[in-house]
């Protein structure tokens, strides 16, 4: 007679779980070379940002509710080009008066030691400083802070309570540690920094684009272009 208590076979590693484990497991790993190579600073809030996704995945075995699932080319298509475009705008219409993601750039540029996000443009120069910059930010530290806050965070929240409910809170803590960055500019520039860019375009307009389809995707490859694009602007123009 089958015992009533006996626990069914937890499933084997899909192909997704397996990509997000090594993906999200590199990305945590290579941290402390890359810093140490770049001769920058510790990224230590990125450690949370992708340890607490990563042991959630371990323990359900499923990526799915971390946002790092797939999607139809079409709606990543989509969904990647109108938040791109929200972002763009946001940008368009605030930075050139206030110049508030130009002066965080130029304190990361100048600090000592460098964050790693741009540390690559104060070690090299050309196209290999560019490269660098978008593909570890892209792979490490802006995916951490999607898969953390627009992945787990916002896919824990949905199910709980009303959509836009969700977005405006995981954008309200997302603000939170950014508000550090913020200190480093004067009071103005500082308040539309964390409001408008951290907030509003890619706390809120990211935060749609993972309700809408269910993932990261979109977000992480619009906030992965703006930034490259607003830090190319920055450094053409100083």
């Amino acid at each position: 007679m089958p015992n009533d208590h006996t626990q069914s076979p937890r499933h084997p590693w899909s192909r997704l779980e397996t990509i997000f484990l090594l993906w999200t497991g590199l990305a945590l790993v290579a941290l402390l070379p890359i810093t140490l190579f770049l001769r920058a600073a510790f990224p230590l809030l990125t450690v949370p940002w992708l340890l607490v996704p990563l042991l959630v995945v371990l323990f359900r075995r499923d990526a799915t509710p971390s946002g790092f699932r797939s999607i139809p080319w079409r709606a990543f298509l989509v969904t990647a080009a109108i938040n791109l475009g929200l972002l763009l705008l946001i940008a368009a219409l605030v930075e050139p008066w206030s110049h508030a993601y130009r002066s965080l750039v130029q304190a990361a540029l100048a600090s000592t030691p460098p964050d790693t996000t741009f540390a690559w443009l104060v070690r090299f120069s050309g196209l290999k400083a560019w490269a660098g910059l978008l593909l570890y930010s892209g792979l490490v530290t802006i995916f951490a802070e999607e898969l953390f806050f627009r992945g787990w965070l916002l896919q824990a929240l949905l199910p709980r309570m009303n959509k836009y409910a969700a977005i405006l809170i995981q954008a309200a803590l997302f603000t939170l540690p950014q508000l550090l960055a913020a200190l480093v500019l004067p009071p103005l520039q500082g308040l539309l920094y964390a409001v408008v860019y951290s907030f509003l375009a890619i706390g809120v307009v990211g935060g749609w684009a993972a309700a809408r389809t269910g993932s990261i995707w979109p977000s992480l490859a619009a906030a992965a272009i703006s930034n490259t694009l607003f830090v190319l602007w920055t450094v053409a123009t100083r």
